[in-house]
């Protein structure tokens, strides 16, 4: 039985059932309902309760002040403690939990200037983004708060501001990034912004300057595997946003190649960035500090946009693209060109390891270890993976065939693709 807390100051309306609690969630709600706070779930798990998804994570408001969350939880993270933000655990649950706020003014475009903590939720509420944020629910009481009609908006499909659009973007440019984010509900299609919101994207995009790059990197990469990612892309790109951010200007049919693909990050990343070079790549990616793994893979993968094997190429083309053939292939079979032989090469050998050493080398040559040494080596290994050669005695054939000894050895073919 849960136990009710303070009640809102903001109007309600009956949802019994919308939230059914876990013993984890009911656990931290009822800490809090105990010492007289009042607690409401809000955010994404309201969401997705009210479009019919089970939410498994939560997070809360409540006016408790933070001091006072961690006195009640003692398994706790401060993790944005200056701005109300306390994470409890329990069990094998982590509950985001926030304090309710009052905010001034926005003075750098992207954190207020003041926060004070407050007690009503419809102050809160009132100074959340969009309309689907602005909701709460109370779970003891089976009550949802709704004072900007979020419930409609997620009926009819629409994104809205909280009261004036250009306003809100203003306060805060990241909301710029969110409101694409948001516009992709996943099953559900695309939320598109109205006519208001629309207007504020465009508008407001220069507050894009004020927000860090490794924020505008966290929300793009999430809006790039999203399930309804080429519209929201597209959409991006006619506000001119991503040639704000990403330094490039996509064509229409590569939207058409990213719907043919995987939610892969970098997959996608390659096709939007397909009109740059790859050292402009690099570094647009650099710029927005993404990680290193995710900037080398989607460089590798932008360079094979545009490459393919010929047939007399497969075994080493296998051995240096690897584990990419597969993506490889999505890629290509994406943009309508045939796949045919990348897909072939799969049942070739990757990654093939060379079979003799420098040892090997050294005693049949007399070479010493060196610069010309180890390129004898990758020439070795290369005819070795094209005629698929077993033993160390075939290798010691091909040797004997090579004109090691003469001829310039930064021209000696190596272990590489094309």
């Amino acid at each position: 039985m849960l136990d009710a807390g303070l009640i809102a100051d903001s109007p309600a309306i009956s949802m019994p059932g919308l939230i059914e609690p876990s013993v984890n969630l009911s656990t931290v709600l009822n800490a809090l309902a105990n010492e007289g706070f009042g607690v409401w779930v809000v955010g994404g798990a309201v969401r997705d309760a009210i479009i019919g998804i089970n939410p498994h994570e939560f997070d809360l408001t409540t006016n408790a002040r933070p001091d006072e969350v961690m006195a009640i939880f003692e398994d706790n993270i401060p993790t944005g403690e200056k701005f109300g933000t306390i994470t409890v655990r329990n069990g094998e649950d982590f509950f985001e939990i926030t304090t309710l706020r009052t905010e001034s003014s926005y003075g750098d475009g992207r954190r207020p200037d003041e926060v004070e903590w407050g007690d009503s939720l419809a102050v809160d509420l009132s100074r959340r983004d969009f309309t689907m944020n602005a909701m709460a629910y109370d779970v003891a009481r089976e009550i949802l708060h709704d004072p900007f009609d979020g419930r409609n908006d997620l009926d009819r499909g629409i994104l809205r501001a909280v009261g004036e659009a250009s306003r809100r973007l203003s306060e805060d440019g990241l909301r710029i990034m969110r409101a694409y984010r948001f516009m992709d509900r996943g099953s559900a299609g695309i939320w598109m912004p109205d006519h208001e919101l629309s207007a504020a994207l465009l508008d407001c995009k220069h507050m894009l300057s004020h927000v860090s790059v490794e924020r505008i990197w966290q929300e793009l990469s999430r809006i790039v595997i999203g399930e309804n990612a080429s519209s929201v892309l597209l959409k991006m790109t006619n506000d001119g946003i991503i040639q704000r951010i990403l330094g490039c200007d996509p064509m229409p049919d590569e939207f058409e190649w990213i719907m043919a693909c995987d939610n892969d990050l970098e997959v996608r990343l390659a096709i939007l960035m397909n009109s740059m070079s790859s050292n402009e790549v690099e570094d647009s990616l650099r710029s927005l500090k993404a990680p290193k793994k995710v900037i080398k893979r989607s460089k590798h993968l932008h360079f094979l946009l545009e490459n393919t094997p010929h047939p007399d190429e497969s075994r080493i083309y296998r051995a240096v693209v690897a584990d990419e053939v597969k993506a490889h292939a999505m890629m290509i079979r994406a943009r309508g060109w045939d796949p045919s032989v990348i897909e072939s090469s799969l049942s070739l050998p990757s990654e093939v390891k060379c079979l003799v050493d420098g040892i090997w080398i050294c005693e049949r040559t007399a070479l010493i270890p060196g610069k010309r040494l180890g390129r004898l080596k990758d020439w070795l290994h290369r005819i070795q993976i094209e005629r698929d050669l077993k033993t160390k005695d075939e290798m010691e054939r091909v040797l004997c065939t090579l004109s090691w000894q003469h001829g310039n050895e930064d021209e000696w073919p190596r272990v590489e693709w094309p």
